[in-house]
């Protein structure tokens, strides 16, 4: 039974959010050694704030998960475990562990973590809240499960949330990313602020200069690089009954742009509030066309080449043709416009989503 648990509930979870734990394990296990992850865990048991910040992150990694599994019980394929119903709690809480363990094994290594070096300082009390916050989660789990398994299962669930009554094309995507791809859309977010949000802190220093910024700006439209694989993928699997309805040119740009935008809205924000002062102006335009530019022009690659592969082996040379661009201080206009090219020919046939 343990086996069939595995094989339904935590393989499905991480072939679901792959890019989710991909870009986890790239960005801390490959960009950072173990001794930034030290200090990092130090300061989060040193600031009281930040420690619970971790918690409340750990909460919604737990929901985001609980979601997904209760979506996969609502599926008629899963109507079998229906039969899970007669168990007392306890016995769904033995045959559950392996799966809950699997399914958290992300933010049980980071507590691990943080236990090593809370011992260290003899942070006692904030280990005991940690553990026992864990605890709490595994319990509220396995409850929320175990009354979930009572009920009888529905012929139908409602995919779409009840308050869009209409809604229209360009919010598809996002609606998507929320109810099937939510870990992935907030990893993106937390690594792409954490990372632009790095770039100005060294950039307020004095030592760099506008470039350091458009650095800044490539390395974190490129760790929106999953996003725009699975949205190419939305649209060429899901959306494929739309070719046959031909748009006009400019309602294709905006069905794109829409979504595109509300999706960087965090970093467009974010750059805004930095570099918001007014004899800087023209060189926040600059950077919000250029952030903008980039995005577009990765979206459009991946969907100019069609095949996954062949777009990531694109998007690696494209990396390092725009570093070079930056390095010897194209001005950001050019780079945009440069940028733009493949975005603007990969959405021209009238008859492509």
């Amino acid at each position: 039974m343990n086996e069939l648990f595995f094989k339904s509930f935590v393989i499905t979870f991480y072939r679901a959010f792959l890019g989710f734990f991909i870009l986890v394990i790239v960005v801390f296990g490959v960009f950072m050694e173990m001794k930034q992850h030290l200090m990092i865990a130090e300061r989060l048991l040193q600031n009281s704030a930040g420690f619970y910040a971790i918690l409340l992150i750990f909460l919604g990694y737990t929901l985001a998960q609980k979601r997904f599994q209760i979506r996969l019980l609502n599926d008629k394929h899963y109507r079998i475990f229906h039969q899970l119903g007669f168990f007392t709690w306890p016995q769904l809480g033995r045959n559950f562990l392996p799966v809950w363990l699997a399914n958290h094994a992300l933010i049980l290594a980071y507590s691990v973590l943080l236990t090593y070096v809370g011992i260290g300082m003899r942070s006692g009390g904030k280990l005991g809240v940690l553990w026992l916050f864990l605890i709490g989660i595994f319990l509220a789990d396995i409850t929320v499960l175990y009354f979930k398994l009572k009920k009888p299962f529905p012929e139908s669930t409602r995919v779409r949330p009840a308050i869009f009554k209409k809604l229209k094309f360009e919010f598809w995507f996002l609606m998507h990313l929320r109810e099937n791809r939510t870990l992935l859309i907030l990893a993106v977010k937390i690594i792409s602020i954490f990372l632009l949000n790095g770039f100005f802190y060294f950039f307020t220093s004095g030592e760099f200069d506008l470039r350091w910024l458009e650095f800044g700006i490539l390395c974190t439209a490129y760790v929106h690089f999953p996003i725009w694989l699975e949205k190419d993928g939305f649209e060429s699997q899901q959306l494929s009954y739309f070719r046959n309805m031909p748009l006009s040119y400019s309602r294709k740009l905006w069905q794109h742009a829409v979504p595109i935008l509300l999706i960087l809205s965090p970093e467009l924000t974010l750059l805004v509030f930095k570099f918001g002062i007014l004899e800087n102006l023209p060189d926040l335009f600059f950077l919000l066309i250029l952030l903008i530019a980039m995005n577009m022009g990765i979206y459009g690659l991946i969907k100019w080449r069609n095949e996954q592969e062949k777009a990531l082996k694109l998007g690696y040379l494209v990396f390092f043709f725009l570093f070079l661009l930056v390095i010897f201080g194209i001005h950001p206009l050019i780079v945009s416009a440069v940028c733009l090219i493949p975005f603007l020919v990969s959405v021209r046939s009238r008859y492509s989503v």
